[in-house]
């Protein structure tokens, strides 16, 4: 029978600390490294649907999480002249609960991080693990500090570049490329902007996505071929250029996209995927998150399913049974609600990215109309169902 004693988390992100704190929670002395010295994060914003607050509300974090967020109305779907093409809600909702949050990223890690230690975690940060070795009876981890610790499980929830995955299955499932990038950027939101409002332009889209205190974030999504190599300093002006280039000459949003010249913080991430299969684990060290299952952002599931994967182990372990029982009932509730999505998200930025033609943008915006509102409504349902 395996009892939760010690455990450590690699990475301390949002799957990480929400692991920490279910673990906590049940009883586990937990430890919490991370690479990066502490958790700024510049300028992104992220949404969390129904399953993910409901995650959030086992762990005690759904009222704070409710605080510094904004309840989103339905995606607002518009061509790249400013005309009205769909509204498409995010589902259902249940217990009170919006059905979609948007959420300031550095915000939540802050207040993520508050609980977890309040729940008795430590938190070690620009901390790594240097070398790992496991037995039957543990895992010793030699930290960078130069200690060297003892623990009954080690789970990595250190992101798609995971150095834990990497332990454990070498370079067998490393980051692909999907083709797609997306660029980010908090700017004054204007007062009229009451809810997400997405632009499809030529290959992508343009997003306005409000959030707290007079605030939004835009994201510029498009096909990127090959890997290039952006100057840090010109992130601002490439992503006023990239979504100058998607609108045209329209005037719709367009004091709003010129505010991205002098954006202060711009984040570019190449949205790659890695999609490792069953099982995520070998003896006593795990992998979880995007360490396991980066998905592309289509479906805004990616941190919901990292939350979840942490809550799910969690309730698990109480349960009396050896570690690999509780592994793969773990697996079994797991790996088929996270491929799918991750299948469907990556398929929903491929329709996304076929709209770079005159007439590809008028099928793509007939399907969004047609069809996309009964799609977004079978995974919101998925969603809804028990993690």
């Amino acid at each position: 029978m395996f009892k939760p004693g010690k455990i450590l988390i690699v990475g301390a992100g949002i799957g990480g600390l929400c692991a920490a704190i279910a673990l906590a929670q049940i009883g586990a002395e937990v430890d919490v490294i991370d690479i990066k010295p502490d958790n700024s994060v510049p300028g992104v914003g992220w949404g969390l649907r129904t399953n993910g607050l409901r995650a959030l509300r086992e762990i005690g974090l759904l009222e704070q999480t409710l605080a510094i967020g904004f309840p989103t109305p339905p995606l607002s779907y518009y061509d790249r002249n400013g005309r009205h093409v769909v509204d498409i809600p995010y589902g259902r909702k249940f217990d009170g609960m919006p059905n979609n949050v948007q959420l300031p990223r550095l915000g939540f890690l802050e207040m993520a991080s508050a609980r977890a230690l309040e729940a008795g975690c430590t938190i070690m940060m620009a901390t790594t693990a240097v070398d790992i070795q496991q037995d039957a009876t543990g895992v010793t981890v030699e930290l960078s500090d130069g200690t060297s610790r003892r623990y009954d499980l080690v789970i990595g929830f250190d992101g798609i570049n995971s150095q834990i995955r990497g332990y454990l299955f070498g370079e067998k499932y490393v980051p692909v490329r999907s083709g797609g990038v997306a660029w980010r950027a908090p700017v004054r939101a204007p007062e009229t902007l009451k809810g997400a409002v997405f632009c499809h332009g030529f290959g992508g889209k343009v997003g306005f996505v409000p959030l707290v205190g007079g605030m939004m974030y835009v994201i510029v999504t498009h096909f990127e071929p090959g890997r290039p190599r952006h100057d840090p300093a010109a992130f601002a002006q490439i992503m006023h250029q990239r979504a100058r280039e998607m609108m045209g000459d329209s005037t719709f949003m367009a004091e709003a996209i010129d505010s991205l010249r002098t954006a202060p913080n711009v984040a570019y991430t190449p949205l790659d995927t890695v999609m490792v299969p069953n099982p995520w684990y070998r003896g006593r060290v795990m992998i979880m998150g995007d360490a396991a299952h980066a998905m592309t952002p289509y479906l805004g599931s990616g941190a919901a399913m990292a939350i979840e994967d942490g809550v799910v182990f969690a309730k698990l372990l109480p349960a009396g049974d050896t570690l690999y029982d509780v592994q793969t009932r773990f697996m079994a509730r797991r790996y088929p609600r996270v491929k799918t999505i991750w299948d469907i998200s990556l398929q929903m930025m491929h329709e996304e990215f076929d709209s770079a033609t005159p007439e590809a943008l008028e099928r793509r915006l007939a399907h969004l109309v047609n069809e996309e509102p009964a799609a977004i409504d079978y995974v919101s349902r998925i969603l809804e169902s028990e993690y």
